[in-house]
């Protein structure tokens, strides 16, 4: 490869940042924007918010609590992703590499001189793209929920509308100390819950037939879909079709 083809490919990678949609961001209620589908080659600019590293807080990194871990993680992803950040007050900042610690519910992000750094902010809601599945995931704050009863940590947006979808990321910590070895290793296992937000309420569901228990208001119509198209419920699609379906029944 040429000097000069490795300079232009090193320039069109650094402009190669994520699109995210247009936002309309209220929370009292809550409005959202769930799991959306987004192509990241499009050409559309996010631009970096410099303001955000006045207004956002944060303490660097410590990597000690994990550097013994051999399987598994804490996060959401393990590598940076291009997102947007809203604060308590709703100002959105874009264009900053984070990640998302789902064990301690931290908010990492990547300063102005690379080094990795935890939030110290609150943060209402994170947006971040992923560039492999061509995805925006979207992540609320349950502090920020608009529920009577609700789960310390992030949820994430998968169906909005008047019942929104949720979806929990359980991390849990193992260590041990393998046959043999003075050495303790440690191991993150991820388990999946999912919760429906209707009525400022919060409930987690396990089945599609606990979701028809609950949106009582249109039962009927959601045993018949359910019905139509041979759900069963073992899947994160069937619910996210079920919860669209019912947001958009008139």
């Amino acid at each position: 490869m040429s000097p000069l083809f490795a300079l232009a490919l090193k320039l069109l990678r650094k402009t190669l940042i994520i699109l995210t949609t247009s936002l309309s961001i209220c929370f009292s209620p809550m409005v959202v924007s769930a799991q959306k589908t987004v192509d990241v080659a499009s050409g559309n600019v996010n631009a970096l918010s410099p303001a955000f590293f006045n207004v956002v807080g944060g303490e660097p990194f410590v990597m000690v609590k994990f550097a013994k871990v051999v399987e598994g993680s804490p996060y959401f992803k393990e590598q940076w992703m291009r997102g947007n950040v809203i604060v308590n007050g709703g100002q959105q900042y874009a264009g900053i590499d984070l990640k998302l610690d789902l064990y301690d519910n931290e908010v990492h992000f990547r300063g102005q001189k690379g080094i990795e750094m935890v939030a110290t902010t609150v943060i209402q809601k994170i947006i971040l793209a992923d560039t492999i599945d061509q995805q925006l995931h979207t992540f609320i704050n349950g502090d920020f929920l608009n529920a009577n009863t609700r789960i310390r940590g992030w949820y994430e947006l998968l169906s909005e509308g008047d019942a929104l979808l949720l979806k929990k990321f359980n991390k849990q910590l193992r260590e041990f100390k393998p046959y043999g070895s003075a050495t303790i290793e440690q191991t993150i296992m991820t388990s999946l819950r999912y919760y429906i937000l209707f009525n400022n309420k919060l409930t987690e569901v396990k089945k599609l037939k606990e979701i028809v228990e609950l949106l009582t208001d249109k039962r009927q119509d959601l045993s018949q879909f359910i019905a139509n198209n041979n759900l069963s419920g073992k899947s994160e699609r069937d619910f996210v079709m079920v919860i669209n379906y019912y947001n958009g029944i008139e």
